[in-house]
């Protein structure tokens, strides 16, 4: 009572400096007590006698006794090979030379019961068991010179008697023996069911090369699934502790080969990978396909001032069609045009003068793609028609049929226009010309009847003049 009222008063009196260090003491303490039991648990037995009777395999004695606390001890035990058959009967059982320091390290705590089992880790890894020694009892029967026992035949002070099991890479027991006596243990071991089956690919509606990928990979007895590692192909992998499906997206084309790999968890503190052929699949992922193939242009009217200009496109794998641009001549552009014909093809109007010359629309084709938005483009070419025009000089203003629109008639002139000074003909005096008599007898009688006519008319003003 003095000392812990002391250590009481010390406590009061001491710093907040002190008390911080004191309990960082105690606590470390008080950890490395721990660490201390549970490397002691790990590294012995649970409770057990040792037994030297006649029918202990490893009864001389040796190392701290009849049978073994520890997988190391007993190792050195069967390296002393006292009594001398040691080596030859722990081999004969599954324990080789080659196997002691794989024994040391890899050894796990068990127990084997009255009702046959072998349990290790809360897992039955062998049933209908047996152990040997060397007495024969009443239901022994002989295994490489030494006697077998069934366990519910053998008379243990306890329904649990500690044994050292070592497993082999696939998690099957491949050794035991009792800490006891160092009697080694046999019956049927339970072999860990584990594999990868197959890999199967399931594409998502509505998603564009996305794959729901499941690993059908059963585990069982004693095996349980530690990890599932995809490899894609495309550079891409994906860790997960289960087998539920999993969804991948391809963005770029090409031929993929997806595998899985599966990682189990075995008895014994094992563990195992399986990749498996048939835990691969297949995906081709085809790029998407977009193109502006022709620009037609047709005319509308029979003067050839009115032409329709219709695109001509391909795409698909993902690519669809979104509008277009028209350009006219490098200078003026109508955005987003989505009018269609009726076979679905977009296309613009345009009106030209009748004025001859060459005209050029360039349309430039817009396609949705997943990555966003690419265009391609093509062009066509017309020209308008010129409309008719005088072709005589300097009436061009003048339509052909037109009476301005008339070329020279005089010899010598014609390429002149009608109404040029070379084209007026002169204005010259009309001439009578004389004409002799002619003899014939009408013509005759009318000279005859004319000079009478006349002579009697010349007469009358003569007769005239007199009679005044």
């Amino acid at each position: 009572m003095h000392i812990i009222n002391k250590l009481t008063k010390r406590i009061r009196n001491a710093s907040p400096k002190q008390l911080i260090v004191a309990t960082a003491f105690v606590a470390a303490l008080g950890v490395a007590v721990g660490l201390g039991a549970a490397t002691h648990q790990k590294s012995s037995a649970a409770s057990f006698t040792r037994d030297c009777s006649a029918n202990a395999i490893d009864n001389a004695n040796l190392n701290g006794g009849c049978g073994a606390a520890n997988p190391a001890e007993l190792v050195a035990d069967i390296k002393s090979n006292q009594p001398g058959d040691l080596q030859s009967l722990y081999a004969s059982f599954g324990l080789k030379a080659t196997d002691y320091d794989r024994f040391v390290k890899e050894a796990r705590e068990g127990y084997a019961t009255k009702d046959g089992r072998i349990v290790v880790d809360g897992r039955t890894v062998a049933t209908d068991a047996w152990s040997v020694g060397r007495t024969k009892k009443a239901n022994s029967w002989n295994v490489n010179g030494v006697w077998a026992d069934k366990a519910q035949d053998v008379n243990h002070s306890s329904d649990q008697i500690p044994v050292m099991v070592l497993f082999d890479e696939n998690g099957v027991m491949q050794f035991a023996a009792m800490h006891a006596c160092g009697n080694m243990n046999g019956g049927t071991p339970v072999k860990p069911v584990f594999d990868c089956k197959a890999l199967t690919k399931t594409p998502v509606e509505g998603e564009k090369d996305t794959y729901m990928f499941t690993t059908d990979a059963p585990a069982s007895d004693g095996a349980t699934v530690a990890k599932v590692v995809y490899n894609f192909g495309d550079g891409t992998t994906e860790t997960k502790t289960d087998l539920t499906p999993i969804k991948h997206k391809f963005t770029k084309p090409g031929n993929y080969t997806i595998s899985v790999s599966v990682t189990f968890n075995l008895p014994g503190g094992k563990s195992k990978t399986i990749e498996a052929v048939k835990c691969k699949t297949q995906v081709t992922v085809v790029a998407p396909y977009y193109a502006c193939t022709n620009l037609a242009a047709s005319a509308l009217n029979d003067k050839k001032t009115q032409f329709r200009f219709t695109v001509k496109t391909s795409q698909g794998n993902g690519a669809t069609l979104k509008d277009v641009d028209f350009t006219l001549d490098g200078q003026g552009t109508t955005t987003g045009v989505v009018t269609k014909d009726a076979q679905g093809n977009i296309y613009k109007e345009y009106t030209f003068a009748e004025d001859g010359k060459d005209h050029t629309v360039v349309a430039k084709v817009n396609f949705n793609l997943d990555s966003g938005v690419t265009s391609k483009t093509c062009e066509a070419k017309v020209t308008s028609t010129k409309a008719p025009m005088c072709t005589v000089p300097g009436k061009e203003m003048f339509p052909p049929n037109a009476p301005e629109c008339a070329y020279c008639d005089v010899p010598g002139h014609e390429t002149l226009p009608k109404d040029s000074k070379e084209c007026v003909t002169p204005t010259t005096p009309q001439v009578l010309a004389a004409e002799l008599p002619n003899t014939g007898m009408g013509n005759i009688f009318g000279l005859f009847a004319g000079t009478s006519a006349a002579g009697a008319v010349a007469h009358r003003v003569i007769t005239s003049r007199r009679r005044r």
